[in-house]
């Protein structure tokens, strides 16, 4: 089976190709080894560059990307599509409306991705086509007119099912982790390496320090932690909003640029958290660093919203309220203070990338029967 993707180059500022990470690079690439092939279709819309490369055996054409050249980019996608069995639409409401018009162009079967709720997506920062009604009916649509819906949670399924007919499939396939990569380190190396102290509690969030992903929750209940432990350090590392104060006592910010300081700077750590406040984004995604965390092996913490709650289920200590920090400071502390080692290996074997790559593989050969 011939497979086009359609993808954006960058998200959150992280280039996805060259750094060779994130959802949709990690799923079809375990695809494409499964014996599909898969061509991407890459919409640069930061450097808007033009470039054809390879990238883990697929074919991957880079196309610069604005509002003034998408026609080019769907005309593109389009021709290629006419090439392809399937075409997949993902990481954003346009490229999926666009790999719609180019799969039905063609005669050929459509699947939308749906990593987010994209209800709350901006599509460019042109007033009309900012967060409102336009976004939200080009999604629906797209929603409503693919072959096969494709959800990143299972709270996320519950919701897209609803705007589906009931014989159109909408499956989970959820995000997942390369547990070869993120792995047990060595705690006293990983700290020595990134000049922390070898014998302070150390919390860590990896990610946006912004409150849309709670970092002042999370802030303030180390706070309280640190009235217990003075000496307790709060790792920080991500791009920081201009709101959320990180110069403060007791907050270590590093930059981590590459995956493997990411690895690094989770295993050296005493406590990972996951801070999402409950909102219209959290209560449907599925946070790539909660299984990067717990491959680490590290204890975490994290916020009861979403699947997260469904994931540690088994990990009653780990969840605390949304929005309460002095919740998360005492679920903290108790890790802390506790002896029990944790072991989440079995929960991380189903969150494998290549284990969702043949769950999602399944469903899109079920596309040609």
């Amino acid at each position: 089976m011939k497979i086009l993707l359609l993808m954006k180059r960058f998200s959150k500022g992280r280039d996805m190709l060259m750094e060779n990470f994130g959802r949709e690079v990690r799923l079809f690439s375990e695809i494409d080894k499964l014996g599909q092939t898969v061509t991407v279709l890459c919409a640069d819309q930061a450097k808007k560059e033009k470039l054809t490369m390879k990238l883990n055996g697929m074919d991957v054409k880079i196309y610069p990307f604005s509002i003034l050249k998408l026609p080019a980019f769907a005309a593109m996608a389009r021709r290629m599509a006419a090439e392809n069995d399937v075409i997949v639409g993902a990481t954003h409401p346009l490229l999926g409306y666009i790999a719609h018009l180019a799969a039905k162009a063609s005669g050929r079967k459509m699947v939308y991705d749906i990593r987010d709720n994209y209800e709350t997506y901006n599509f460019t920062n042109i007033p009309l086509l900012k967060k409102g009604i336009m976004p939200k009916l080009v999604n629906d649509h797209v929603i409503r007119s693919c072959d096969l819906a494709v959800c990143a949670s299972e709270s996320l399924r519950q919701k897209i099912a609803g705007k589906r007919k009931e014989n159109m499939p909408t499956v989970v396939v959820e995000n997942g982790v390369n547990a070869r990569f993120f792995r047990p380190l060595d705690k006293k190396r990983c700290r020595a390496k990134l000049g922390l102290p070898q014998k302070a509690p150390i919390i860590v969030f990896i990610g946006h320090i912004s409150k849309e992903r709670g970092a002042d929750m999370l802030i303030n209940a180390f706070g309280i932690v640190r009235e217990k432990h003075p000496d307790a350090v709060l790792l920080l590392s991500g791009q920081a909003d201009k709101d959320i104060s990180i110069s403060q006592q007791g907050i270590a910010y590093k930059e981590l640029p590459r995956r493997i300081d990411v690895v690094v700077g989770t295993n050296a750590a005493d406590v990972a958290v996951v801070s999402q406040p409950e909102n219209e984004t959290t209560k449907y995604a599925f946070p790539y660093k909660l299984m990067e965390y717990m491959a680490c092996n590290v204890p975490v913490v994290a916020t009861a919203v979403g699947d997260v709650k469904d994931v540690l289920k088994s990990h009653p200590e780990s969840l605390c309220q949304p929005e309460n920090a002095q919740d998360m400071a005492q679920k903290i502390l108790a890790i802390l203070e506790s002896r029990k080692k944790t072991n989440y290996k079995k929960i991380v074997s189903n969150y494998m990338w290549e284990k969702l790559a043949r769950k999602l593989n399944s469903e899109l050969v079920k596309l040609r029967l």
